[in-house]
C-alpha cells in the first residue's frame, strides 16, 4: 500500500473532528447515550491511528484551515 500524504491524513482527521461534535456524535439526540459513547470510542481510536500514521499531533490551524488575518 502506498504511503498517504499528510494532506490526506489531515483530511481524515478533519472528518473525525467534525463527527465528534456533540450534534453529530449524538445524531441530534436521536441515539442513546450508550450508542453515542460507543461511536465516540471508535472515532477516538481511529483518530489515534491517524495521528500515529501522521507521525505527530496536527495543529489546530491544520485541522481547521485557520488563517489569521495578519498572515
Amino acid at each position: 500500500m502506498a504511503k498517504r500524504t499528510e494532506a490526506e491524513i489531515i483530511r481524515d482527521l478533519q472528518r473525525i473532528e467534525c463527527a465528534l461534535s456533540p450534534e453529530n456524535l449524538h445524531c441530534d439526540g436521536e441515539i442513546s447515550r450508550s450508542a453515542a459513547y460507543a461511536k465516540e470510542r471508535k472515532l477516538i481510536a481511529k483518530q489515534k491511528e491517524l495521528i500515529k500514521e501522521l507521525g505527530r499531533q496536527p495543529t489546530d490551524a491544520e485541522l481547521w484551515n485557520y488563517q489569521p488575518s495578519w498572515a
